[in-house]
């Protein structure tokens, strides 16, 4: 099991109690800047960038679900499509400061729980830095990373997101197959024919020496007397071999509550739950 499956056995379309419940972002466009100002003070980020990826919450996703207890703002979590399944991931989870500690967390992910079983999601998923045993004690287990689709589903149909994940699979399939088929047909080729020989070289034509040449002859056989030059040794210049490396005990790491081999794009370590 990853993620959370069975997000809820009976939601209804928005959480609520007499005095909290979960509301779609697109559908309070008056929180914005109460929302921006919320995730800002978890995550810095310039508030202009920050209103733009509001502005992306829509029914076709990514969709910013918002906490409110009366028409105050308590806390804001954002889902978004899994490519391939009926699995939605969840990201950007927060509750005021001064709130935290009080079961809002809680009632929180119940709320995106419930949005997004009403919606056909039958799978959630989500990662944290540090809130792995929160998350369990909800009924979140381990799970590896998924790809989260974002804000493509709002101006790609997710018919045409699968297609061009296929067609990727099957262009790196095509080239291996077309890799093997080339190798065997060179397996299967008959060899090719020996090249003619080579033709014998021509005879050496030694011309006459004059006597004039008698002295250069000398000088040539003196010097085919002269004793060989000493031999440069480089042995200094070697460097030595390098020592042996010890054996390696290394084992990839586990997942676990405790550790995890993953991070986020910062390099900080990350849970995927």
């Amino acid at each position: 099991m990853a993620g959370k499956s069975d997000v809820a056995n009976l939601c209804d379309d928005e959480v609520s109690t007499p005095a909290v419940r979960i509301v779609p972002l697109h559908h309070r466009w008056d929180l914005l800047e109460a929302c921006a100002e919320l995730l800002n003070t978890q995550w810095q980020r310039s508030m202009g960038a920050r209103l733009h990826s509001l502005r992306q919450s829509s029914d076709s996703y990514p969709a910013c679900l918002v906490l409110l207890e009366g028409e105050v703002l308590i806390g804001h979590a954002r889902v978004s499509r899994v490519l391939g399944s009926r699995s939605a991931f969840v990201e950007s989870v927060v509750v005021r400061d001064d709130l935290r500690g009080k079961g809002y967390g809680r009632v929180l992910m119940e709320g995106v729980e419930c949005y997004a079983q009403a919606r056909g999601f039958t799978r959630l998923y989500l990662t944290t830095h540090d809130k792995q045993y929160f998350y369990a004690h909800l009924g979140y287990v381990l799970s590896q990373p998924v790809q989260n689709v974002g804000t493509l589903a709002s101006f790609m149909p997710m018919e045409l997101l699968h297609k061009i994940c296929r067609t990727a699979e099957n262009d790196g399939k095509g080239q291996r197959i077309r890799k093997h088929n080339i190798a065997a047909l060179s397996n299967n080729l008959p060899p090719s024919p020996s090249p003619p020989p080579a033709p014998p070289p021509p005879p050496n034509k030694v011309p006459l020496l004059s006597p004039s040449h008698s002295s250069s002859l000398s000088v040539t056989s003196s010097a085919t007397h002269l004793p060989p030059p000493q031999s440069c040794s480089f042995t200094s210049s070697v460097p030595p071999p390098a020592p042996a490396l010890p054996s390696s005990s290394w084992a990839p790491v586990k997942q676990t509550l405790e550790q995890t081999p993953y991070t986020d794009p910062r390099g900080l370590p990350v849970f995927w739950m």
